[in-house]
């Protein structure tokens, strides 16, 4: 028979390197979707809208500007593909250790909405590595096969949500799940985009008025309120279905790092708010440069609040049921370890 838990054969020094390791690949993993996703939504909702008059600064921001979404569009792409496999890896490590690694991963792949999610979230890669390709070749078909690609995004994070509930009942976790990854995308990721924009377009004229960053933050914000709503809205239906009261919060490792998420995020949304009321003032003023370094900082915290998730994914969820046994109550011949069994 199996026994309850297998002995530690590691090193503490080792199992913490791997532990960091497999964070660091669910962080790059998550950046990645985020950018993915905001990238096309700072195309589509923040520079195509942005009012700027026609002339030579006009002609010279979008050349600059498609640059910047071209390489963080084709970037992006391909770090999905080359941390997919990573990822799996890591995540099977979340599973019965009891049962070798290959058949976790099998099961992971094979048996679950965990791999259908992972092979949308491949295609999406695919796709839009492709549409990106099309595009920078004016192709018609570039920037539909990107939204595709969006698409896909939304549907695999849905499928994919915690590991814990990949072999879970499906209900309409996913759903919000996936909007929750596509909102999320398409407000924070568009802003790190439009920092990221910030620093390839300098002041192309002495007239504030016609200046990028001012035009660009005035219809950020516009549509910021809306994907942010959406945001908070899916994430409060994802932490509930995931806690099963109050003293989950306080007395587990994931209500800790939600909660650590939250306040950051609730920082976020303070910087949020703040630069909607006078950062299209101070951009047009002698604080512009104050102001820069103040959208790098809310951008800083983005980054960490996607590293909190990166942790918060890979955590149990108290309010769901232990799988594992469930999912590996039979084990594969020959895959118990032969140290892990009791005389």
């Amino acid at each position: 028979m199996l026994a309850p838990s297998a002995p530690v054969r590691d090193h503490p020094n080792v199992q913490n390197l791997t532990v960091f390791g497999s964070a660091l690949i669910a962080t790059l993993y998550l950046l990645a979707l985020t950018m993915l996703v905001g990238t096309a939504a700072f195309h589509f909702l923040v520079w195509r809208r942005t009012s700027l008059p026609s002339g030579p600064v006009r002609t010279a921001a979008d050349m600059q500007v498609s640059a910047l979404v071209l390489r963080c569009g084709k970037w992006s792409s391909l770090a999905l593909l080359l941390l997919a496999g990573p990822r799996a890896v890591g995540v099977s490590a979340l599973l019965d250790d009891r049962v070798a690694l290959t058949h976790r991963m099998a099961a992971l792949l094979l048996r679950s909405e965990w791999g259908i999610g992972l092979l949308a979230i491949l295609s999406a890669a695919v796709l839009s590595y492709l549409g990106y390709l099309g595009v920078a070749k004016r192709r018609a078909w570039g920037w539909p096969m990107i939204l595709v690609g969006v698409g896909l995004v939304g549907l695999g994070a849905g499928l994919q949500g915690y590991p814990n509930d990949a072999f879970a009942k499906l209900t309409l976790a996913p759903l919000f799940d996936g909007l929750h990854a596509v909102s999320t995308g398409g407000w924070l990721g568009s802003f790190i985009l439009l920092v990221l924009a910030e620093r390839r377009l300098p002041a192309h004229t002495s007239s504030p008025w016609t200046d990028p960053l001012g035009a660009m933050l005035e219809r950020y914000f516009s549509v910021s309120g809306a994907l942010a709503a959406a945001v908070v809205l899916t994430g409060i239906f994802g932490a509930t279905t995931h806690l099963s009261g109050f003293d989950d919060i306080r007395g587990t490792l994931y209500g800790r790092i939600l909660a650590g998420k939250v306040g950051i995020f609730l920082i976020v949304m303070a910087f949020n708010e703040f630069h909607r009321r006078h950062a299209e003032r101070k951009a047009r003023t002698s604080e512009r440069p104050q102001l820069v370094h103040s959208l790098r900082f809310e951008a800083g915290l983005i980054v960490l609040v996607l590293v909190l998730s990166a942790f918060l994914l890979d955590a149990v969820p108290p309010g769901v049921n232990e799988v594992r046994a469930e999912v590996f109550r039979v084990a594969p011949k020959g895959t118990a370890d032969m140290n892990d069994v009791q005389p």
